[in-house]
């Protein structure tokens, strides 16, 4: 079969030898369940836990860019039925870290399940105990008045803070994560048929790069003459999609969806209005392509970039899938007929790469049960 056709669960057999009764096969456990525990030295305790790997997996705690955080402890157990229990624990003593992930790996399949927590920016002062706040003990030689008036104060810190909470809740929500009720994960390949001459496709479609001069390619309504384009093969009519593109050291690209029917011929702009909704960067600029532009303060370079489609609701999303957070949604637009995804290379530098359905970049799967979302913040015009 093809590379990534299977996916979701795959079973490999395993063959018993004679001498054994039986032998497991390799497989994937639950997603993992992350708690916070409390205070613990300085920081807030995450505990993660999965149950029913085979064999041994392999568990890391990651901080919003990918970068592999130390555990403080690990334990490993066997059931009855010789399916493992990882269960790690960190501190995070840092207040500017504001999620972190816990990745469980079957390192035999090659494939992971992994969740992240959101962890509100006031913790510190809030998880430490009452009595351990140096300030307290000298509350008990003020009047009563001034107890009632430091006391009063407290309630309305702790009245702030739960606002502050609950508007995290409902940032959270309000892009609701992608898993396979809300959102299905599109196997996006290029269409050699709508290529500028001068991008080259790799062998498999899902990686394109801009070449120094233009190939020798038959000149046909569908290719894109004049910009440096290409589209998705598959159109999107109804309901809700989602990719990854892997940009790392592209330093010109764009990226996003367009009508099927778009000019293709010529110098049109890839703005709304003439059926493009595009996310682009040039240089260390990022920008979204509309009437007028829109330039995005991000404070770093982006490396994987998730499109997200909602048909229905007329919403064309980007994200971050570094660490999850929200970049961009263009405005509503009712959508009528197909839309495709699209591409654009500014210059002849390094290729993007389109990810396999339920892989991220270089390997690292996708969980089954969808990617959790964190933004911290959204940009929308």
């Amino acid at each position: 079969s093809e590379p990534g056709a299977c996916f979701g669960f795959c079973v490999s057999l395993s063959l018993p030898l004679p001498s054994e009764p039986w032998s497991l096969s390799p497989g994937l456990g639950s997603k993992p369940l992350i708690e916070m525990k409390g205070h613990e030295d300085g920081g807030i305790r995450l505990e993660c836990t999965s149950v029913g790997w085979y064999p041994e997996p392999h568990a890391v705690w990651r901080d919003p860019y990918g970068e592999i955080m130390p555990a403080l402890e690990e334990a490993y157990t066997v059931d009855a039925d010789g399916l493992f229990t990882v269960t790690v624990a960190m501190i995070i003593r840092d207040c500017s870290v504001r999620n972190a992930s816990c990745s469980v790996n079957n390192t035999l399949l090659g494939q992971e399940k992994e969740t992240v927590i959101f962890i509100p920016g006031w913790f510190p002062a809030l998880w430490r105990p009452i009595s351990a706040l140096p300030w307290m003990a000298g509350l008990a030689a003020l009047p009563p008045s001034l107890l009632l008036l430091v006391a009063g104060v407290l309630c309305l810190a702790r009245k702030v803070h739960r606002e502050k909470e609950v508007e995290n809740e409902e940032r959270e929500t309000a892009y609701p994560r992608p898993n396979r009720q809300t959102s299905s994960a599109a196997d996006v390949v290029l269409d050699p048929d709508t290529a500028h001459p001068e991008l080259f496709l790799t062998g498999d479609r899902r990686g394109v790069r801009r070449g120094p001069s233009r190939q020798s390619v038959p000149d046909n309504p569908e290719r894109f003459d004049c910009r440096p384009c290409v589209l998705g093969l598959e159109s999107f009519s109804s309901g809700r999609h989602y990719w990854e593109v892997e940009v790392e050291n592209v330093m010109v690209w764009a990226l996003g969806l367009c009508r099927d029917n778009v000019e293709r011929k010529g110098e049109a702009l890839p703005v709304p209005r003439n059926g493009f909704w595009t996310l682009e960067v040039f240089g260390n600029q990022y920008r979204v392509l509309s009437s007028p532009e829109k330039i995005l303060p991000l404070k770093e370079r982006l490396r994987r970039v998730g499109i997200f489609l909602d048909y229905e609701a007329g919403d064309i999303s980007f994200y971050n899938m570094r660490d999850r957070s929200h970049i961009y949604t263009c405005p509503r637009s009712p959508f009528s007929g197909p839309l495709r995804p699209f591409f654009r290379l500014g210059s002849d530098d390094s290729p993007l790469f389109i990810c396999p359905a339920f892989t991220g970049a270089r390997g690292v799967a996708v969980p089954e049960g969808g990617l959790i979302l964190h933004r911290t913040g959204t940009q929308r015009s």
